[in-house]
């Protein structure tokens, strides 16, 4: 399936985190964004990020946006998809509001999945060397665009392990356990063959994202449910269960990142866990496009962190060949050839004062 490459032409933002007025203009392809390290690149990614998800990026649980002694901040994005479209985002902190076309949006997911922006920053979701459940949300998220139904199901799953934990603490009776019981095994086997076809297909796809040391594969540390022992084990170990609560099942299943065999959160350098983790997104960006029929916009921050020429020099060419927009940031500049990156210079792009009067009015 050919997929449409959404793309992101221009990003204005105003009183942003260190930026007061800041226009980027961008092109197709790979663009380049160089500065000293705290003149605001990253702020740069994380407001193309907000415009789809609603959210930050960055793992603070609430951010302060707004510029030191301003009173809101505002982002207005110029993007193509089937044709042009706006997206803006204006508020303050842990309050803010989204137009697309001028018109709010109620439902931040359906900005996500019509404008799909994937991130790999070192400030940003951390797959290889996160935590357990950091990856399972995030192949869980996978899931969902490739059967939409199976999000219904993980909260259906979810719910009927918190009642039957609930039951077990008020000690309830045998029928109504055994009730809840047969639906966590009855939903959690459809979710872990979503899961196990999933991974099946990510090494498929992550096989073509060879790294000089060998390819970057998932395992899951669980999976093969048996209905019946499963059903079984949650009767046997009701006891146990009411004390340390239910660690059996997909959502207790740790997924596991290899090198050639290897762990990557444990042996893996600095070097293979940054183009491994990129590696992982490209695969991603597959999917979108796949099962969405929309190619992502990719954000790398920092993307040559740890990474020395050579690797460099790999993840430009394998750069060169996505079908989408890239946007990335590093804090020096080694000569980087090819017409298709657009280097640009954070500084330059901060003296650049709009009024944003051709914008509109500020919310």
């Amino acid at each position: 399936m050919k997929g449409t490459p959404v793309l992101l032409q221009k990003v204005c933002v105003q009183n942003l985190r260190c930026h007061e007025h800041l226009t980027w203009r961008c092109t197709p392809g790979i663009n380049l964004l160089v500065g000293e390290n705290g003149s605001g690149k990253t702020t740069v990614l994380e407001s193309v990020y907000m415009m789809a998800w609603g959210r930050s990026f960055r793992q603070a649980r609430d951010p302060y946006l707004v510029r030191h002694q301003a009173e809101r901040f505002r982002i207005v994005g110029q993007w193509y998809r089937f044709g042009p479209m706006t997206l803006e985002i204006s508020g303050r902190k842990g309050c803010f509001v989204m137009r697309l076309q001028g018109r709010e949006v109620a439902r931040r997911k359906e900005t996500a999945m019509a404008f799909p922006v994937i991130v790999d920053a070192p400030q940003g979701p951390r797959l290889v060397d996160g935590l357990p459940g950091e990856r399972r949300r995030w192949l869980s998220a996978l899931m969902s665009l490739k059967w939409p139904i199976s999000a219904q199901v993980h909260q259906r799953y979810l719910r009927a392990i918190m009642q039957r934990a609930r039951l077990l603490r008020r000690k309830g009776i045998d029928a109504q356990l055994d009730v809840w019981e047969e639906q966590i095994v009855a939903l959690g086997m459809d979710l872990d063959a979503w899961r196990s076809s999933l991974i099946e297909e990510m090494n498929k796809l992550l096989s073509r994202e060879s790294l000089p040391e060998g390819f970057v594969q998932i395992r899951s540390s669980g999976g093969g449910y048996q209905r019946e022992s499963w059903v079984r084990r949650l009767r046997d170990k009701r006891q146990d269960d009411a004390r340390t609560g239910l660690r059996f099942g997909p959502h207790a299943d740790r997924l596991i990142f290899e090198l050639d065999g290897r762990e990557l959160r444990q042996a893996g350098s600095r070097g293979q866990q940054k183009l491994a983790g990129i590696a992982i997104r490209m695969a991603e960006c597959e999917l979108w496009r796949r099962y969405r029929g929309l190619i992502p916009v990719l954000l790398l921050d920092d993307a040559w962190e740890a990474l020395d020429r050579g690797r460099r020099r790999r993840l430009m060419d394998r750069l060169s060949s996505y079908e989408g927009q890239v946007l990335m940031t590093t804090p020096n500049m080694p000569g980087v050839a090819g017409d298709e990156v657009k280097i640009q210079n954070i500084e330059e792009l901060c003296e650049q004062v709009d009024s944003f009067e051709h914008m509109g009015e500020a919310a």
